[in-house]
């Protein structure tokens, strides 16, 4: 869900790796959370979601798992830590101010999409942990803040949210299950195939027709602006 962390009350934040005060330690660390986080997304490409343990990133590091645990708490700040890094590059440059909001909110869309399927493990876990990373926060603000332009009141603007939401996260999600299936269970892919019952599920099968049906999803926002 696309979240826009400022505007919720401190006493309803959830509870997140990016709003606890780090702790300190009395010698220089020989660890830091920017090494931690790199090998995090090492381990994830190579050996993919299921490999994620505080054991194993502390073997990529080559130190005990209790260093760890100066700079995060569980495996699930690991996933938040390296899910929100993967989506640095999307708010390099962010779309300008004064575009019309359903092209901030296209251009926005699209470098959220990229970023999450270019790690299957990404578009994985964004589909089960909330995105509150300062990343994910900067793509998530910039969307409501183009939705902002709708007139319409409070709830059609969070429907618009919900929908531009469901899109994003939904279509990587299954972007990623796509690829998988093609490329190590051809079998599972073969069967969805052959169960398609007609020339547009097939191709529904095989594609993922992303920009298509986020052009559907900006054009019933806005027929439902004009209503």
């Amino acid at each position: 869900m696309l979240l826009d962390m400022d505007e919720q009350p401190p006493g309803q934040r959830i509870d997140s790796v990016f709003h606890r005060t780090p702790r300190r330690r009395r010698s220089p660390p020989a660890l830091s959370r920017d090494r931690i986080v790199t090998a995090t997304i090492t381990l994830l490409d190579r050996e993919g979601s299921s490999a994620l343990t505080m054991r194993r990133v502390a073997a990529e590091l080559g130190v005990h798992a209790t260093s760890l645990y100066w700079y995060v708490e569980r495996r699930e700040d690991l996933v938040d830590l390296a899910v929100d890094e993967v989506l640095a590059g999307a708010t390099a440059a962010p779309p300008a101010t004064d575009l019309p909001w359903d092209t901030a909110v296209r251009e926005t869309a699209r470098r959220f999409y990229a970023a999450l399927t270019e790690h299957t493990w990404a578009a994985e876990f964004a589909g089960s942990r909330p995105l509150v990373g300062p990343n994910a926060v900067a793509l998530s603000r910039r969307i409501i803040e183009a939705l902002g332009e709708l007139g319409g009141g409070e709830e059609r603007r969070a429907v618009a949210i919900r929908a531009i939401s469901n899109q994003i996260l939904g279509a990587a999600t299954s972007a990623v299950a796509m690829r998988v299936a093609k490329e190590g269970r051809a079998d599972e892919h073969g069967g969805a195939l052959a169960t398609a019952v007609s020339e547009a599920d097939t191709l529904a099968v095989e594609h993922t027709f992303f920009d298509q049906a986020l052009d559907l999803v900006l054009l019933g926002i806005r027929t439902s602006e004009e209503a």
